[in-house]
């Protein structure tokens, strides 16, 4: 029913002084099922709640009064209402949108987020400068952040406008997973350009104060943990020959309750709340009501926002459109869809549709999921008559198989096709495991695994694999066998002594983990996992998958970490081609006064270029006048024809004769004068006060660096 214009006006005068109402100033209050139906009837209108969200969103981003065309589309998925809203300059049709889900802003982006280049270039700012501008606006616009995030990345690259920093959630200084922030930024003015985020509203988590240590959490697991040895084969790069290892490795893995030391319940209680039987009218049958106090006074904004007539229209418009509640009474009442009251409302959402006559359609997904039944319909309809425009639903049926017959075939199929391998091959557990038929769902085929034995060590990828079908014909044969191998005697270390030397080496992960329920209430779980591991089953050393010892690297740091570099010229610009991920030399050395080698000169070209650099063949590239014989190295007049190519131009260096020399120490008629004239142009290489190029002397690192910088900054304009 259409509002009055004095309501709409009084509607916008109360919101117009509100807030976004960010979860951390709602209070989780116990209730009965009955005052939660009495609060639900107090609920804001479709009308009030895309206001709200309008609100939230206006009065923390300002939107130019030219972006004056308005759209939007709602969705409340699992219970969690959502609006995006979008603003079109209608003079370049170019855009601002964001989008609110339920009481945050969870995305945004700006009509210059798409800012593409095909020339590098680098900022005047260090990393630390995004992050900070990143985190205030983000703080900014969801102010219930503020003191859960930390940065997790940053990524200045030199071939894009804009600066991506991610944010991970925390609390009490433990990760939160599946929790993030993503923003990019103008890498010239640090205005943010586009903004997402990952969030679980309302969590809440456990006191990490009285977690297990390692030594506490290590013991458990050692004692529960399965491991078994596996032979790996690889191929010796130098002899060409097979070689084997072994390797331990667990055959199972447990989450456990960082607080208790006993499994998570995590998997199980997902699967519990996954059951659509467990809701009754979008309620979790077992769990309290959580309701939300108000927001007080004191927190709502300052200073009011105004909506145009297109947002008025637009909320006016909406509340004219079927609710989530109106339409699943439609849908009940259809012949030929088969919904009934068991069936979840998992997702309903509101769009703009040409085919539907009022313009807008219903995306709505109703399904079941249970011991019995698991079945999906995905309905779309008019959003204002509830005309049923189209609709889907999948069912499956066949023929089960009979394991024990299966089981039979696959057998003599092993010894008819591999009958002079077999001997080596062990069935899989697996293969005469129960049927995996659950209520509708029904096994019709069977993948029937052997391995590889030797020394009673099972081999990684050697295997047979046959399928049977539910009539009782193999589908499928396919194997694995590698021939030609020594395995040696198989001795290795116990398995004992295999977890006493894994504890030595690795940590347990302590973090918080969770899920949403199907109606968008998270549950989370504070949890030790033990991080994927292989152990070298002779020296008993954590290794790779082939048995070679790994060597943990070396954490990243968005600030340059070559601790030798204070009195270099050219420091700085050695620290800002790092920060923009120009990073060939590993460590906390630069050895700035090291010659660079060619593969290296070639690997920060090939940067430079956007990986798109055509190294120069040794005796082409060895300058007529220089002195260099060494194939490792290169000479400053090497240097200045490998960045002529790197620019495209080496061609034009070829025409010496129309080339004056910058350089006191080459002449005009050197027939390299091309490369020298060329390169010193374009910022890429430079001589000394005394004017000399020294075109004979080797490059060092910190001089391919100043050169590096010199052309990606003369490449870009800058």
């Amino acid at each position: 029913m259409k509002k009055s214009i004095a309501a709409i006006i009084a509607i916008t005068l109360t919101f117009s002084t509100m807030q976004a109402l960010p979860c951390s100033v709602y209070a989780v209050t116990e209730t009965s099922q009955s005052s939660a139906a009495e609060e639900q009837k107090s609920e804001l209108t479709q009308e009030e709640q895309m206001k709200k969200a309008l609100t939230a969103v206006k009065s923390k981003i300002t939107i130019p009064e030219s972006y004056s065309d308005f759209s939007y589309s709602t969705d409340n998925r699992n219970n969690l209402s959502s609006y995006s809203f979008t603003w079109t300059n209608p003079a370049d049709n170019r855009s601002y949108s964001a989008r609110v889900t339920g009481d945050m802003i969870t995305s945004y982006s700006h009509p210059d987020r798409y800012k593409y280049t095909n020339k590098p270039s680098v900022s005047s700012q260090k990393s630390s400068y995004f992050v900070n501008k990143a985190m205030s606006w983000v703080y900014k616009v969801n102010p219930s952040m503020k003191g859960f995030l930390k940065k997790s990345d940053v990524n200045i690259n030199l071939f894009s406008d804009s600066v991506s920093v991610q944010f991970e959630r925390t609390y009490s200084g433990i990760k939160v997973n599946n929790n993030r922030v993503n923003v990019s930024l103008d890498k010239k003015t640090g205005e943010v350009l586009s903004y997402n985020c990952s969030w679980w509203q309302g969590a809440e988590f456990a006191e990490s104060a009285e977690v297990l240590s390692q030594d506490e959490i290590k013991e458990i697991y050692c004692g529960e943990v399965s491991i078994k040895p596996y032979y790996r084969i690889y191929k010796d790069t130098e002899t060409g020959k097979k070689k084997t290892s072994i390797v331990y490795t667990p055959q199972n893995s447990f989450i456990y309750n960082a607080l208790s030391g006993e499994h998570s319940t995590r998997e199980a209680d997902y699967e519990k709340y996954m059951d659509t039987d467990s809701y009754d009218n979008g309620i979790a049958l077992d769990t309290v009501v959580e309701t939300e106090e108000a927001v007080a006074e004191e927190d709502m904004a300052e200073g009011g926002v105004s909506f145009t007539e297109q947002e008025l229209a637009a909320a006016e418009e909406l509340a004219s459109m079927l609710t989530s509640a109106q339409f699943k009474e439609i849908v009940l009442k259809d012949k030929y869809m088969g919904v009934t009251e068991k069936y979840m409302m998992s997702n309903f959402s509101i769009r703009k549709n040409e085919n539907a006559k009022c313009g807008y359609a219903i995306s709505c997904d109703m399904r079941i999921n249970n011991k019995n039944e698991s079945r999906n319909v995905d309905i779309t309809a008019d959003a204002k008559s509830g005309r049923i425009m189209s609709f889907y639903s999948y069912d499956s049926s066949s023929k089960e198989i009979s394991v024990k017959k299966a089981n039979s075939i696959a057998d003599e199929a092993l010894k008819y096709y591999f009958g002079d391998i077999s001997g080596e091959y062990r069935a899989d557990s697996e293969n005469t495991a129960p049927l995996k038929s659950k209520g509708k769902y029904k096994e019709t085929s069977r993948e029937f695994v052997y391995n590889r034995y030797a020394n009673n060590i099972q081999v990684s990828q050697n295997y047979i694999i046959i399928t049977v079908t539910g009539s009782g014909k193999v589908s499928s044969v396919r194997s694995c066998h590698d021939r030609n191998v020594d395995f040696g005697d198989g001795l290795v270390i116990s398995k004992e002594t295999a977890l006493e030397l894994l504890c030595k080496q690795q940590d347990m992960t302590l973090g918080y983990n969770g899920f949403l329920d199907l109606t968008s209430n998270p549950h989370t779980y504070l949890e030790y996992t033990m991080p994927d591991w292989t152990l070298n089953a002779v020296n008993g050393k954590l290794c790779d998958y082939y048995g070679k010892e790994t060597v943990s690297a070396a954490k990243t740091s968005d600030s340059c970490p070559y601790t030798d570099i204070a009195d270099s010229p050219y420091k700085k610009e050695i620290e800002a081609l790092y920060e923009h991920n120009v990073r060939i030399f590993d460590g906390n050395k630069f050895n700035p006064d090291e010659k660079i080698t060619r593969n290296e000169m070639n690997k920060l070209l090939d940067i430079l270029t956007g990986y798109g650099y055509e190294p120069m063949p040794l005796n082409d590239n060895a300058a007529g006048n220089t002195a260099s014989k060494d194939g490792g190295y290169l000479t400053r007049m090497e240097l200045a024809k490998e960045f002529t190519r790197a620019a495209g131009i080496e061609n034009v260096a070829k025409y010496s004769s129309i080339f004056k020399s910058p350089f006191t120490d080459v002449k005009d008629n050197d027939k390299n004068i091309g490369y020298a004239a060329l390169a010193y142009g374009m910022g890429a290489v430079d001589g000394g006060k005394d004017g000399k190029f020294y075109p004979n002397a080797y490059v060092t690192r910190e001089y391919a660096y100043h050169c590096a910088y010199g052309f990606i900054v003369n490449s870009s304009g800058e």
